[in-house]
């Protein structure tokens, strides 16, 4: 299919009010929608502010909209859905808006997250992490990259179409929503309130590459437990009351995931063709209260990624753990505590019309693309799993400055993405 003439209608227009587009995404990053930890909540209306401009913008596009804050414990929970119950997520509402078509088309539903990962050492900084910056034609701001620029142009691919005169056969959605950074709810809100469509896209920093595939999560932690006793001591057995050092044996159950890590990285049935193989990796480490005493318990938390479709990654885990605690006398005796939550992964076939529709798009627009996996997860995982949406990922940049500081979204890579998308809404959901 060759670009029409109404297709580079809209094309053209967006190339002319690159200003507009950039414009925009500073805005988004002038909000501080820093996503809170486990256990914390936004104490301030910076998720609401940023929520109060999309809904505008949505409304002023003649989007019918929907806007509310999550309950968590609300929410269907079942295994690998990720849902934390007592997570306090007030003052960050999902914004949903509709725009129906003509009724000719096939629906689409365009998803992004607002929220942003801390900053990390603000010295590291060279740009105001909150302030949208251009220098050498690149936004500089936490969330540049991942991923409010996805959120502008597909905000803006819409409204380009609409300026241009053509009219939508299919109905588009529009989703953006908090949370994707930590438990994905946001998304699971909106598929639980029965949001639907024939394809789905969140506009991640793909690199105009079409994700099609990402691995599940696993946080899990291990706590091992030892005795106290004096470190100046010689100490007795500790089948005669002696000092036991949890250190030491926390030591021997780090080992034993490296282990598992390497046995997973040439097992057949951990392999994937768009993903890396299984993992588990100690992340946080934390034990002893006393410089001279034997440390009594050692905290180890881990994050372990698997293949789609992988069913026995928790199992395994457990497993080497204790078969490598049951070779240690005392932690056969006092054997680790175990503690694992986890988010199923997601794939789509490749040969899905949204894919094929995508790849042509990009491709006509003289970018290169290939289809990908992921090795963490997004928030099509529910779309995927929860709404049977075969959904993808594409959008600008890549991941490789996300979360790092001096975040950045080049000017072009923004605009050639909000071209991008223009295309495959309109070929998807068809135009008049």
């Amino acid at each position: 299919m060759m670009i029409s003439e109404k297709e580079r209608k809209v094309i053209d227009l967006i190339a002319e009010n690159s200003g507009e587009i950039a414009g925009f995404l500073r805005k988004l990053i002038n909000f501080k929608t820093v996503a809170p930890p486990i256990g914390g909540k936004a104490d301030d209306d910076e998720y609401i502010q940023h929520q109060k401009l999309i809904n505008e913008t949505l409304r002023e596009m003649n989007f019918d909209t929907d806007i509310w804050e999550i309950n968590p414990s609300e929410l269907e929970s079942y295994p690998g859905s990720g849902v934390m119950p007592d997570r306090d997520l007030s003052k960050m509402p999902v914004v949903v808006g509709t725009l129906k078509g003509e009724g000719n088309g096939r629906s689409l539903i365009l998803n992004g997250h607002c929220d942003v990962v801390p900053l990390g050492v603000i010295d590291n900084w060279t740009h105001d992490p909150f302030k949208g910056e251009i220098e050498d034609n690149k936004i500089f701001g936490r969330g540049a990259c991942d991923m409010k620029a996805g959120i502008a142009a597909m905000l803006h691919a819409v409204k380009f179409i609409q300026k241009s005169g053509i009219k939508l056969g299919g109905d588009i959605i529009v989703q953006v929503v908090p949370e994707e950074e930590l438990t994905q709810m946001g998304t699971l809100a909106c598929c639980q309130k029965g949001y639907r469509a024939d394809a789905a896209i969140i506009p991640e920093p793909s690199g105009m590459n079409i994700w099609i595939a990402m691995r599940g999560s696993i946080h899990g932690k291990i706590t091992v437990f030892g005795r106290a006793g004096h470190a100046a001591q010689t100490q007795s057995h500790w089948m005669a009351g002696g000092g036991v050092n949890a250190i030491s044996k926390a030591a021997k159950i780090i080992a034993a995931m490296e282990e598992l890590t390497e046995e997973w990285r040439n097992r057949p049935d951990k392999q994937h063709k768009l993903v890396d193989p299984d993992n588990i990796v100690p992340t946080v480490i934390s034990g002893g209260e006393y410089w001279e005493m034997y440390p009594e318990k050692v905290e180890i938390e881990f994050s372990s990624n698997f293949i789609p479709g992988s069913a026995d990654t928790i199992a395994e885990i457990r497993e080497k753990i204790m078969s490598v605690a049951n070779t240690d006398p005392w932690l056969k005796e006092h054997p680790p505590k175990i503690e694992i939550s986890w988010v199923y992964g997601a794939e789509i076939d490749e040969n899905e019309p949204i894919v094929e529709t995508a790849i042509a798009s990009v491709n006509e627009l003289g970018f290169k693309t290939e289809i990908e996996g992921l090795g963490t997860l997004t928030d099509a995982i529910h779309l995927i799993n929860y709404s049977n949406i075969p959904t993808i990922s594409v959008g600008p940049a890549t991941l490789e400055n996300a979360h790092a500081p001096d975040e950045y979204m080049e000017i072009e890579q923004l605009i050639n993405a909000t071209k991008v998308l223009a295309l495959i809404i309109m070929r998807w959901c068809g135009c008049s």
